[in-house]
């Protein structure tokens, strides 16, 4: 068996959806977030060979933006999987998803003492091939995961794989704010609104990089927006089965024959907002224009307007300057955040007025160097963007 498929993109972007489209056939089975841990301990790893301190390996993965680890990020982006893997690190690798997928997946994680191996990447594929043999069945042609934020590992996924296909997914981050501070029960909570916005736009950047014509990785990463899935779901998976060598099939535009994503019974949508409408349904699209403040808006607008104008989203004609938001309530209070993310550095800058001073002239620089305002040293510039080659693009957007 091989790891024929990955999908991955920013939460509540559309990805847990596509996964359970994809699996309504019984031959192709996409198992739900079960290995974010994987990527966790890759990033450990190589943020250790890299010298790198001050980090929690509980941290979400970074968005990488200024980040002083900067040098990780390149030797994760040049990596093949095939480092060893310390034992210590398996062994709380092994733990780590026991705590996290313990209950959506119960099966799988009672088994994990049978995953071994010498490499990041025959570790992988034994976790594949559990997920195979507990969810599949004989007629099991294609495996793949769904695991949210992993872009910056798909270079080294790709090297050690060389028969994986990719999709990335991305939404109008507006959306996904309003969705994500919408959301009740298990995930609620908001997060830092620079959280969301960095997040989204390393998302964009690796999407870009990897789709260019020029990429090693072209012609096996395949970039879908969320709107244009849900509301053409037939034309859009026609094309992505074409890419990824699947056979379409009508049941996988058909609700009622999603699997869950336990992968042991029917799936329910996991809409913000209430139970949703019978079938594939639109209505969520732009529903962030009633569930956000005119501030959150205006300053979502502010720090991703080149990227959403490189997306396609539509913009308001007057776009406000990043530090023009430090006046305003774009950002939650700490006391809404969920409390998983509290403790980490992502929202140390909520607590500390100056820390959101330097944080928001950071973006201030950033927009400078996209409208060609501003100069800074290679150095910088890529640590502004994540990859040098977006500047071109995100000029012409924006101008436009």
């Amino acid at each position: 068996m091989t790891q024929d498929l990955l999908i991955s993109g920013m939460f509540r972007s559309g990805t847990t959806l596509l996964s359970r489209m994809l699996s309504a056939r019984p031959e192709y089975l996409i198992v739900s977030d079960p290995f974010v841990y994987f990527f966790k301990a890759y990033r450990d790893h190589h943020l250790q060979r890299a010298g790198a301190t001050g980090w929690h390996p509980d941290e979400p993965t970074s968005d990488w933006f200024l980040s002083p680890h900067h040098g990780a990020l390149q030797r994760i982006l040049a990596a093949g999987l095939d480092e060893d893997i310390p034992q210590a690190l398996l062994a709380r690798l092994r733990s780590d998803i026991r705590a996290w997928k313990g209950e959506q997946h119960p099966r799988l994680c009672a088994r994990l003492e049978e995953v071994e191996g010498e490499t990041f990447a025959e570790v992988y594929r034994g976790l594949i091939r559990l997920a195979v043999e507990l969810y599949g069945s004989e007629a099991t042609q294609v495996a793949g995961t769904k695991l949210s934020w992993c872009e910056e590992f798909l270079p080294a996924l790709a090297r050690a794989f060389p028969e994986m296909r990719f999709v990335l997914l991305i939404r109008d981050l507006r959306a996904i704010v309003a969705s994500q501070n919408s959301q009740r029960g298990v995930g609620e909570g908001k997060r830092p609104l620079l959280f969301y916005v960095r997040h989204w736009r390393k998302s964009v950047a690796f999407a870009r990089r990897f789709t260019h014509g020029e990429s090693a990785l072209s012609d096996r990463v395949r970039l879908v927006r969320y709107e244009d899935l849900v509301s053409g779901p037939t034309a859009a998976l026609e094309e992505l089965c074409s890419f990824a060598r699947l056979r379409f099939d009508p049941q996988m535009v058909r609700v009622e024959a999603f699997r869950s994503e336990g992968e042991d019974g029917a799936w329910r949508p996991n809409s913000s907002y209430g139970r949703p409408a019978t079938g594939i349904y639109t209505a969520s699209l732009e529903r962030w224009r009633e569930v956000l403040s005119a501030a959150e808006i205006d300053a979502v607008n502010a720090l991703a307007g080149p990227e959403l104008a490189l997306m396609g989203y539509d913009l308001p004609g007057d776009v406000m300057r990043p530090a023009a938001c430090l006046g305003t309530a774009c950002e939650p209070d700490v006391a809404e955040l969920a409390p998983w993310i509290q403790p980490f550095p992502c929202s140390a800058y909520l607590r500390e007025p100056h820390e959101r001073v330097r944080e928001y002239a950071a973006e201030d620089l950033r927009r400078a160097v996209i409208e060609g305002s501003a100069d800074v040293d290679p150095d910088t510039e890529q640590r502004l963007l994540l990859d040098r080659g977006l500047l071109s693009e995100l000029r012409e957007a924006w101008r436009s």
